[in-house]
């Protein structure tokens, strides 16, 4: 039995991933911090603030009641009237006003107070029995009282005048009740909490839509390097997490735009070099395979010396084949490294003149004057013999193939002026030279100049091609540099820099 699937399938089940966003996470853990940072202000209220704000509403009402007290006991008269009540009226504002209020009770029970409208209820206050802590309840007895109907005793003292007691005074203020909000006894203390709370609130979702936005920015990036646009950047350059995450993101995004452009160039060159090799092999072996039929026809009659003639071709081409393998196994040795170089103390002048005194006579042959321009005696370098002899072998060699009859090829070896101790080859001829714009194409495998086959020299070797790109890699092996120069009105000069061995200077 075969259970179909309901609804469309995701790469994480029947309806794909479920998307979440940050905001809510945040959201959620910033409403719970705020459920317990206003539980933790209520414990610091009521442990802290309150009993400080007791201590203190004391001490300032203590100081009130000796100072009234001393002023009654200096008054005259003290009988309800416009002094007695401005007395109070002063001494009240003295400790900041509402909610605090005072009282004088005679000793007949006679109470005066401010504010004079709550007279009888504080009557009644001073009248009823307090707690240990002040605190009195004043009970309704059925009837509903207005105003408050708790009150706290902050300070009582007794008015004297000699040895006679005239009454006493009371500082007093009004008790929230029990059921108040969160508890909290004193309207100051609960005034900061629905402030905070909000500015709490506000600062919190903005944070959050910020870090969302900057979350959102990397969220695109990724999905559009996911689909292979690595021109994607974030741009976020702030000095945070993260944006030192974002910065780290477009860095590894532009080497990997790097790297798959170098995959694209050498996808290309290795393109261009099968199909230069297939050219280069079937080249030799067409004209060898056409020679092969012509000379097996039968219809075709040839004579003694039309075949050695056509047999000398086929060994030239074979020749031709047998030169292009071996040097495209050879480059192959040199750019994969297997073929290591055997280093040895050597003078790199004694061996390019022993080089170009074996290149005379083909030199000669070709019409062509091969010499020495000012060198140095000598020139120390720490290098592989065999591989730099080949090096100056196939630029002489390339020199007999362009350079037409009657031209020059001069060779000098120099000191390289500069901070580092390096030695100069150049191989200079007149012959057409390389147009300045082909110069970096010059040491490419199987590249040849445009029109250089018409100025080619009176020499019948063709050449594989790969002479100057064997040359660059035996150069930077040896931790060198080769370059090609145009000569003015014509020419070409190759220029081979190797490190000198030994801190002596050249002479």
């Amino acid at each position: 039995m075969t259970v179909e699937p309901v609804g469309p399938v995701g790469p994480l089940g029947p309806q794909g991933p479920k998307k979440r966003s940050l905001v809510w996470t945040v959201a959620v853990v910033f409403f719970l911090a705020a459920a317990l940072g206003t539980l933790l202000q209520w414990i610091v209220a009521t442990t802290v603030l309150q009993p400080l704000e007791a201590r203190e509403a004391r001490s300032r009402a203590e100081v009130v009641a000796v100072n009234t007290a001393s002023d009654l006991a200096g008054a005259g008269e003290l009988n309800p009237g416009a002094d007695l009540d401005s007395l109070l009226a002063r001494r009240r504002g003295a400790m900041g006003g509402r909610p605090d209020w005072i009282a004088f009770r005679r000793a007949d029970g006679v109470v005066i107070s401010d504010p004079r409208s709550r007279s009888g209820n504080i009557a009644r206050v001073i009248a009823a029995p307090a707690t240990p802590s002040g605190v009195v309840e004043v009970p309704s007895r059925g009837v509903p009282t207005r105003g408050p109907s708790r009150f706290e005793i902050l300070a009582k003292r007794p008015v004297r005048r000699g040895p006679e007691i005239l009454g006493e005074v009371f500082v007093l203020r009004p008790l929230r009740p029990p059921g108040g909000p969160m508890g909290f006894g004193s309207p100051t203390s609960l005034l900061f909490l629905p402030i905070s709370v909000i500015a709490s609130a506000i600062s919190g979702l903005i944070i959050v839509r910020l870090l969302s936005r900057r979350l959102r920015s990397i969220e695109n990036f990724a999905g559009r390097v996911a689909e292979g646009d690595l021109s994607a950047r974030i741009g976020d350059t702030s000095g945070d997490e993260i944006g030192r995450i974002a910065t780290r993101l477009d860095r590894m995004t532009e080497r990997l735009a790097e790297a798959r452009e170098q995959i694209h160039e050498n996808e290309q060159q290795r393109r261009r070099l099968f199909a230069d090799i297939t050219h280069e092999l079937a080249t030799p072996l067409t004209a060898i395979r056409g020679t092969a039929e012509t000379m097996l026809n039968p219809e075709v009659r040839l004579s003694e010396g039309e075949r050695t003639s056509y047999v000398r071709g086929m060994l030239e081409e074979a020749r031709r084949l047998d030169r292009l393998t071996r040097d495209l196994f050879d480059l192959a040795r040199l750019e994969a490294g297997a073929s290591p170089l055997q280093l040895e103390p050597l003078d790199w002048v004694a061996l390019c003149r022993n080089t170009s005194e074996r290149f005379l006579p083909r030199f000669r042959a070709a019409g062509l004057t091969l010499s020495w321009g000012p060198s140095a005696e000598e020139a120390l370098i720490v290098a592989d013999g065999h591989r730099l002899e080949q090096v100056l072998e196939n630029l002489l060699v390339n020199a007999l193939r362009y350079v037409p009859e009657g031209g020059s090829v001069v060779l000098a070896l120099v000191f390289a002026e500069g901070a580092a101790r390096r030695f100069r080859l150049s191989v200079t001829d007149d012959g057409p030279g390389i147009a300045p714009a082909d110069l970096p194409h010059a040491f490419e495998r199987f590249y040849r100049a445009p029109g250089a086959r018409e100025h080619a020299g009176s020499s019948d070797d063709n050449g594989s091609g790969l002479g100057l790109a064997i040359v660059r890699e035996i150069v930077d092996n040896h931790g060198g540099a080769v370059r090609a120069e145009a000569r003015e009105p014509h020419g070409l000069s190759i220029v081979v820099e190797l490190p000198g061995a030994g801190p002596s200077a050249p002479r």
